[in-house]
């Protein structure tokens, strides 16, 4: 036997046999002190992952990271001493400028009561601070309504804010001179949002003259395929601060409208009735493929100044448009590169040639940044027939419902225990594919898929993508448009051929952990769901029922004349999705640079010669449960420079070819039972020098018993708790698993099946000996689950990166025992 080390090869007598035909496993000898090359490293190790596009993601997000502490401190060294700052060339709009640096600060992360946030809000909320202009009462909302104070104050500013509207839906500096301008028009409107979110109601009129004024003064026909844009008044060349300005407009008006139109009188909601606002979607639709064809970073669009004005525009309509990419730019990409490089190195500001009062530069630098890292939640996939795919074309099926991922994300980050800013985007399946990838899929941690036609046009590449990403640990939402029997069909016929026919959609049981992963759901009124199980999860969710027609009419204020049928309708849809979004996540998200490695499955077509190979063994409790665990494991053994076979044969615990093996792997979820022969097999292998690691997948309280029980059949001993000062746990050439993070869930009937605790301490393992040396290991805390990503938090089990270093010490010390 020969097992390959990186950079050195180790020859070792492992296997001989005996005169009477039985196979005795020797130990493994070191034949060197040193191993060249060996370099240990984590689960996130080079040799585990493909990772070019991820350390190009690591450095960009520590140098985004670290431009933001810095212009965070700059800020706060400005700060004046009655918590206000000074506005420079801006003092007529000084109240303003105060309230954009907290703005800015807050988004950044700094709490509300950080010694100069707080002292900054004090001065905001001071009865004698009286803003007067558009801008001043604008940016006083926003940050007040970001810190979660002055809800009084709010109210009287918006309504302050509503009176100064002018008849044609525009905004002045204040005056009502009728002398308006698209600026200002959008920070009103961006302030009215705020104070809706926060629970203000505002009036529709206002939302409906603002949305009229911006489509009146969008420059070119809407239907033109270069697009049409905003210019700062009505008449003018469009420029990207302003075309930025006129999308997030329409886009808030939409969010703030809804019509009911297609509400039947006794509340049933005709889904598929026809055009969704078509007019008003035209606009936006055209505003962005302006965007698109225009997009500049290192300048404003169509003139010479207010760059980083304009960038902190191009985030807000990146953001609330779903768009990672205008045309084929990444936006935040480029943009943090841009404003990474542009920061001042001593002292941290940033300016513009026509910028040049630092705070208020600095603060719209510091809200792009934070803002557009913020987590994505969703990825709502573009797929179809190619012709469908272009803007222009009408029926766009996947986006049936085109407010759905948006209004769920919404929700959602208005929940406890969710980040305030959250995040979605579209994902062209085709182009992914085609380019970036699974990483591309990768930045969210959930794909919707929705429609009402079949998905039959993912074949191929797409196919093949779709089917990486869910064994990275990913997961699938599907949500049927429409009632339509021909999605039901073509979304079971993709299921199956992703899977070649091996998992089939089930329907899931009342006591499924999604229906209380948020809200509880009694027993008896769950929605319908399927779904397909990976491991220990459910790793895509299938709803037969169109819950994304009724995300799509959510509101932040319901309509005055809103049947309470139909907001019953829509709570429980808003509530499942964020049940299936909680169960897929389970509330830990990652920011925009900082998606999950790529877990490598190694070379499938690689020779086993030379190549330690492990066996699995087969048994009636689900040996299979986590297909691709070993092969994870494997995988990360090369970073202790032992080269793993990928091929894995299984076999029955009475097979002789057990003895070709050193190491034989057990996992599973349910009871099972070994023949006697099976038992009598496995325990000859093990007493001749083979050695057995295994676990519990979820830590399955099933598959431990059953275990515990195979052990005193075959040792007539039980397994004995492994002590921390074994050398199990500080291998030379593995980790040191002395601390590891293990995830207790929580119990109880009405408890969230999210609810977890940690515990950071010795991993608890057990083990059985002979002749001095354990030969069987075993975690009954889940390790295999976690090593495929595929556990949840409802899974007693460590973490991924924890797991894989347990895994690498167990076969470490079961070749050199």
């Amino acid at each position: 036997m020969k097992v390959i080390f990186t950079g050195k090869a180790i020859n070792v007598n492992a296997l001989r046999t005996t005169s009477s035909g039985s196979v005795v496993v020797h130990k493994m000898k070191w034949t060197f002190i040193t191993l060249l090359s060996c370099m240990i490293c984590t689960v996130l190790g080079s040799a585990c992952f493909a990772q070019d596009a991820a350390q190009d993601d690591d450095k960009l997000r520590e140098q985004v990271l670290n431009a933001i502490e810095r212009g965070q401190r700059y800020l706060i060294d400005q700060q004046n001493n009655d918590g206000s700052w000074p506005a420079g060339l801006y003092e007529t709009h000084a109240n303003g400028v105060t309230g954009l640096v907290t703005l800015a600060l807050l988004n950044s992360g700094l709490p509300s009561d950080h010694p100069a946030v707080a002292k900054a809000l004090d001065h905001l909320e001071h009865p004698q601070m009286r803003p007067a202009s558009t801008y001043e009462i604008a940016m006083v909302i926003m940050a007040l309504a970001a810190s979660d104070r002055g809800r009084g104050k709010i109210a009287e500013l918006s309504a302050q804010l509503e009176s100064m509207q002018l008849e044609n839906g525009s905004w002045d500096y204040g005056t009502k001179n009728g002398n308006w301008d698209n600026s200002n028009a959008q920070f009103a409107v961006l302030a009215l949002r705020e104070a809706a979110h926060v629970g203000i109601r505002i009036d529709e009129e206002v939302w409906r003259r603002a949305q009229k004024h911006f489509l009146n003064v969008q420059i070119g026909s809407r239907k033109n395929p270069r697009g049409a844009g905003w210019a700062y008044k009505a008449q003018g060349t469009p420029t990207g601060s302003m075309t930025v300005a006129g999308l997030a407009s329409l886009i808030i008006t939409q969010e703030m409208l809804q019509d009911d139109g297609d509400v039947a009188p006794n509340g049933e909601i005709q889904c598929c009735g026809g055009d969704d606002d078509s007019e008003l979607q035209e606009g936006i639709d055209a505003g962005l493929r302006w965007l698109s064809r225009n997009l500049r970073i290192e300048s404003n669009p169509g003139v010479a100044n207010w760059k980083l004005y304009y960038l902190y525009g191009l985030e807000r309509a990146g953001r609330f448009s779903g768009r990672r990419f205008f045309g084929d730019r990444d936006w935040y990409r480029e943009g943090a590169e841009h404003l990474v490089n542009g920061q001042d190195v001593r002292a941290g500001f940033w300016i513009s040639h026509t910028e040049p009062v630092r705070v208020a530069g600095t603060s719209l630098v510091l809200l792009f940044l934070s803002k557009g890292l913020s987590p994505v939640l969703i990825n709502k996939l573009k797929y179809g027939p190619q012709a469908n795919r272009n803007p222009d074309f009408k029926q766009q099926d996947w986006n049936k419902h085109p407010r759905d991922a948006k209004n769920l994300t919404n929700f959602i980050s208005r929940q406890e225990k969710w980040p305030k800013l959250l995040s979605w985007q579209v994902v062209d399946l085709r182009t992914a594919a085609d380019g970036e990838g699974v990483a591309a899929l990768m930045q969210s941690p959930v794909q919707l898929l929705t429609g009402s036609e079949s998905p039959d046009s993912i074949q191929g590449r797409e196919l093949e993508l779709l089917r990486k990403y869910l064994a990275q640990g990913g997961f699938l939402f599907a949500v049927n448009n429409c009632d339509s029997e021909e999605f039901d069909t073509g979304f079971r016929d993709l299921v199956r051929r992703l899977f070649a026919g091996q998992n089939q959609l089930t329907r899931l049981p009342d006591t499924h952990d999604v229906y209380r992963s948020e809200f509880l759901f009694e027993k008896g009124a769950t929605p319908e769901l399927w779904g397909v199980d990976f491991g220990c999860r459910t790793a895509i969710i299938y709803s037969p029922y169109d819950h994304a027609c009724r995300w799509n009419k959510w509101a932040v204020n319901d309509p005055e004349k809103r049947l309470p049928v139909v907001k019953t309708q829509i709570d429980k849809s808003m509530k499942m999705g964020t049940n299936v979004i909680a169960y897929a996540t389970g509330r830990e998200l990652f920011n925009k640079l900082e998606r999950p490695k790529i877990l490598s499955a190694g070379d499938e077509n690689q020779l086993n010669r030379g190549r330690l190979t492990i066996a699995r063994l087969r048994h009636t409790g689900g040996w299979d449960t986590a297909p691709n665990a070993l092969g994870r494991l494997q995988a990360a053994l090369e970073t202790v420079g032992i080269e793993a076979a990928r091929q894995t044969p299984n076999l029955p615990g009475n097979d002789p070819a057990l003895f070709d093996y050193p190491l034989i792997y057990m996992h599973g979820r349910k009871n099972f039972q070994l023949s006697d022969e099976e038992i009598a097999g496995l325990g000859k292998y093990l007493s001749n020098g083979g050695f057995l690691f295994a676990d519990a997948c979820c830590g399955a309280e099933q598959f431990d018993e059953s275990f515990r029980r195979l052990i005193t059949q075959m040792f007539g001993q039980p397994l004995e708790r492994i002590p921390v000062e074994h050398e199990l746990y500080k291998m030379q050439l593995g980790y040191d698993i002395r601390r590891v993070k293990r995830r207790i869930p929580a119990e109880g009937p009405n408890v969230s099946s999210i609810e977890t605790r940690e515990s950071i301490g010795e991993p608890i393992l057990e083990g059985v000996q002979v002749n001095g040396k354990y030969v069987v290991v075993y975690s009954k805390y889940d390790l295999s689950c976690a090593l495929e990503r595929q556990a949840t938090t409802a899974c007693a089990g460590y973490a991924t990166e924890d797991a894989v270093k347990i895994g690498v010490n167990f076969v470490i010390y079961g070749l050199f025992q």
